[in-house]
Order: C-alpha cells, then structure tokens, then sequence
C-alpha cells in the first residue's frame, strides 16, 4: 500500500464490553452532598445554636417575625416606652424654628400620626386602659399644631397602657397569647409609621438648617 495509507491490521477493532460478574469490585459510588448545606452558608449561627433568641426589631415583628418565647408584659412595655420616646422627639423637630413643610411632607406626616395613634389606641383598648382625653385644637390652628396635638394624643394614650400593663402584672393575671400578641404587633406598626415620621422631619429640618447656612 501506498505510504500513510493504514492497513487493516492497523484499524482498531471494536470490542465488545463485558457485563461486571458477581463478586468483580465496582467503582465506587459517588456520594451526593445535599444542596442545603450550601445554601445555609456552612456556619452555624450562634444565637441559634446556643439556644439564645435573635433580636426582633419592630420592623420585623411588623412583618409577622416574632420571638419563638412569645411576647411578655415586660416586652410590650418596652416598645410603649420606646413609642412615647419617638413621639417625643417628633415633638422636638416639629419645634424647630422657622420650620416650614412640603405640601407632601405635611400629607405624609398627617396620614403617618394618624395611623400611628390608631394602632396605639387598639393597643390600648386590647389591654383594657381607659381612653386617654384627646387634646383640643383651637379652630384655625396650622398644620404644625395639628400635628402636636396628635403626638400628645398619643404620648397620653401610651401613658395609660403603660400604666394598665404595671396593673395586670401587679395582680398576678394574665393575658391569652395571641391578645398579647396582637398588642405587640400593634404597637410595633405604631413604632414603624413614627420613626418614618421622624425620618420626613429630620430630612426638612436638614434641609432648612442648610438653606439657613447659605443664606448665612
């Protein structure tokens, strides 16, 4: 044959595989890791793991997010006095001299304390506090009073729920789980719309502190 040409001896002949015999060793196995594990990150997470329970923050509760132990009378009182704290330093912004608002601003801060003395309120009337004396605002009054008369209104409110939580607890009762429970969420949503009414403020009270700083 020509140079370069194979010849038939040189070709590979097929070959035929043999099936594994009983008692012929197998290539061993490999073994499948669940994709769970990579998932997790690898690492325990040490508040789990040793028994302790995460911090829950308001937001978080607001999202259904709650302590495996459940809420307490302790808990509760907590956030009433965290949520009379935010109101007060509402108050404090809204007294900002020469402190003017957006239309919008006004229109959020409005609907935001509303909504935030409605759920302090049902707080309030789950626990059974008596209701609170809302504050009269003068016909005429601007929006910046308004306001203050909703932060009143519910600074006072919290102080009677705040006042009933230190009465059941000194008498020994209790609460069903889930009316304490919807306490905690309710004033957890109250603390959620006041720190964003916080926020709204303390954004137009930099604002006229910079404006003040030009015109300086």
């Amino acid at each position: 044959m020509p140079d370069g040409t194979p010849s038939p001896d040189d070709v590979l002949r097929s070959q035929v595989t043999k099936p594994i015999t009983e008692g012929e060793p197998q290539v061993p196995k490999q073994t499948v890791r669940p994709f769970q594990p990579y998932m997790e990150g690898g690492r325990p997470n040490p508040l789990t793991e040793g028994g302790k329970s995460p911090q829950i923050s308001p937001f978080d509760l607001s999202q259904g997010q709650v302590p495996a132990a459940g809420p307490t009378f302790n808990t509760i009182q907590e956030q009433a006095k965290a949520a009379h704290a935010t109101l007060g330093d509402i108050a404090t912004q809204l007294k900002t001299p020469k402190l003017k608002l957006k239309q919008s601003t006004k229109y959020l801060l409005k609907n935001k304390l509303s909504s935030a003395k409605g759920h302090i309120k049902s707080a309030s009337d789950k626990l059974g506090a008596p209701a609170a004396q809302e504050q009269e605002i003068p016909k005429g009054s601007g929006a910046l009073q308004k306001f203050l008369g909703l932060i009143t209104d519910g600074q006072n409110q919290l102080d009677a729920t705040q006042q009933q939580i230190a009465d059941i607890a000194a008498k020994g009762q209790d609460m069903r789980p889930a009316d304490m429970l919807l306490v905690q969420i309710k004033l957890s949503k109250a603390q959620q719309e006041l720190q964003y009414s916080s926020m709204l403020l303390g954004k137009a009270v930099d604002d006229l502190k910079q404006l003040m700083g030009i015109q300086l």
